[in-house]
């Protein structure tokens, strides 16, 4: 079973290029075997393992960059609490970022409010998903 997974993920993967399959799938493929920052090509395209909030944190760690992130964090928040998806964790990490900003600490504030826009962005997700699949919740 083993050298078979193993054959199997040989032949999706050929010197950075993903087989054939939802840019999802591949990305996150990519994502889990090498972190963030590899590049792969899927559909002819090189593409990156870095998630949107993650690209929007890599600036300049200041005051107003710092500011700008944290406020598109909490509005992100926001949206996914009108939904009822909210998460807990989110709020903490929102909290601990103020926090962080609030005593100069950029670097972390930045990185903060990235994990917590990225836990509302899967929250989001994860309500979508429920929509769409509320059919399989109902017993029969």
């Amino acid at each position: 079973m083993k050298k078979t997974i193993s054959l199997v993920a040989a032949l999706m993967m050929v010197s950075g290029v993903v087989a054939a399959h939802p840019f999802n799938e591949a990305f996150n493929e990519q994502r889990a075997m090498y972190g963030k920052g590899h590049s792969f090509t899927w559909n002819g395209q090189t593409y990156i393992t870095d998630h949107p909030e993650e690209i929007a944190a890599a600036v300049v760690a200041n005051a107003a960059n710092a500011t700008a992130l944290l406020a598109a964090a909490k509005d992100q928040y926001t949206q996914v609490l009108a939904v009822d998806f909210g998460w807990t964790l989110t709020k903490n990490l929102l909290k601990s970022a103020g926090k962080a900003l609030e005593t100069g600490e950029f670097r972390k504030s930045m990185d903060l409010s990235a994990q917590a826009q990225y836990h509302s962005r899967m929250g989001i997700a994860q309500y979508h998903q429920s929509q769409a699949e509320w059919i399989m919740a109902v017993p029969e």
